[in-house]
């Protein structure tokens, strides 16, 4: 009876073809809205909808490289293991496509954000805007999250401020928050920008084409996020973006895509970055510094024990090793702890190799070159096809084993002799 229940969940789990085509419609009457102002280009195109339980899909047209099941006015198929299921842009069969999840969410404007946010992803390589992964250890620390805090309250006020002159000293006030960062953050600058131009665009611009009347309330509330490794981008890079429609309305057009948009919106405004102490407090006292230094420094403390927990686990105690150059990827970018400087913790992450798939729910170590993701391996047992731990599943292809690691008790991954 537990089987027959688990399957039949399964079977309603996959997607339906009216709400697909009810997204379908949505995506292509927001897409054909925007008619490629935003960018220059239109954002319709491939879309497709999966089922983390089932892996079956349902897409709005069919493959290239092998059809899909005719449903009407839709199509079905199954995407294979080594393609991860995650919102994002996927290249599979022939074509780059929107991906989606099922379900897919019913509030508004939070279903037509994640629409054109995920849209934008799959054609950021048409102009000039290549996906980039960037670890943030800096937003972990301390310094860090009470200068990004700032920054972010800094740009809340710009953006609601009706008075240009107000509004360019809060702009200034959050550039000089960053720079302060970026000068006792040697990566800090590159690492930011690029996950601004990364996911902060594909942000700005979900949110920019559904319309979305609550986007500076929003922005205002980032300030109070607790993890900001993967998400801060999700913020600073819609406030940036908004800034600069004002600053500069053909900031897209005439971009340098290498150069960062807080850089960008510095020259349109003609503003020095300070970075010095004295610069950080003046400014710092227009946007409550103090309590925020206050918070900080409780929850550097909570932090510490975190850390030191997870290096405990993933370090420095037994582990696996998987080799993951060149894997699939998808993670939740809410849990991130970064673990300088041996990489960044997820909290859920699923890679998909050539040996096979490394599911976790609790804890994977992604070294920073992202060639190895490590979990625990005290408690692990053999199962058919591979190994369970503590919060992850291993599912290994017939022509890889494991084999012991370099370390007494380690483990990896090798191919068969």
């Amino acid at each position: 009876m537990l089987l027959l229940s688990a399957t039949g969940a399964a079977a309603r789990a996959q997607p339906e073809a009216a709400p697909a085509m009810a997204a379908f419609e949505q995506a292509r009457s927001l897409c054909e809205a925007d008619g490629g102002r935003a960018w220059g280009v239109s954002l319709c195109g491939p879309v497709l909808i999966a089922d983390p339980a089932t892996r079956q899909v349902i897409a709005n047209m069919d493959g290239v490289d092998a059809p899909l099941e005719r449903d009407g006015a839709v199509f079905r198929g199954r995407l294979p293991d080594a393609v991860p299921i995650a919102n994002t842009a996927v290249r599979w069969n022939g074509r780059v496509w929107t991906m989606l999840v099922a379900p897919l969410p019913q509030d508004e404007p939070g279903r037509s954000i994640l629409l054109m946010h995920e849209a934008w992803h799959r054609i950021q390589d048409q102009i000039g805007l290549k996906a980039a992964n960037a670890d943030q250890p800096q937003l972990a620390t301390e310094a860090g999250r009470v200068s990004l805090r700032l920054e972010l309250r800094a740009l809340s006020a710009a953006l609601v401020a009706t008075d240009p002159a107000a509004r360019r000293v809060a702009v200034e006030d959050a550039l000089t928050f960053r720079a302060w960062r970026h000068a006792r953050f040697a990566e800090a600058q590159a690492a930011e920008d690029a996950l601004e131009r990364h996911e902060g665009l594909a942000e700005y611009t979900g949110r920019l084409l559904s319309r979305d009347e609550a986007m500076i309330p929003h922005l205002g509330r980032g300030d109070r996020v607790r993890a900001y490794a993967r998400s801060f981008a999700y913020y600073t890079g819609p406030a940036y973006g908004l800034l600069l429609d004002a600053a500069a309305p053909d900031w897209k057009t005439t971009w340098d895509r290498r150069e960062g948009l807080p850089q960008l919106l510095a020259r349109a405004l003609g503003l020095e970055m300070a970075a010095d102490d004295a610069a950080f407090a003046a400014s710092g006292a227009r946007h409550g510094a103090t309590m925020i230094q206050a918070e900080e420094a409780a929850r550097a403390l909570e932090q510490a024990a975190r850390v030191a927990s997870l290096r405990a686990g993933l370090v420095d105690g037994p582990v696996l090793v998987a080799p993951v150059a060149g894997a699939s990827f998808s993670f939740d970018p809410n849990r991130v702890t970064p673990l300088p400087p041996e990489g960044t913790v997820y909290g859920v992450i699923r890679a998909a190799a050539d040996w096979g798939v490394l599911a976790v729910e609790k804890d994977g170590l992604l070294s920073t070159d992202w060639s190895c993701l490590t979990v625990t391996h005290a408690g692990a047992t053999p199962m058919e096809g591979g190994l369970k731990g503590d919060g992850w599943t291993l599912t290994l292809k017939p022509e890889w084993r494991l084999t012991p690691g370099s370390r007494d008790g380690d483990w990896t991954i090798a191919r068969r002799p």
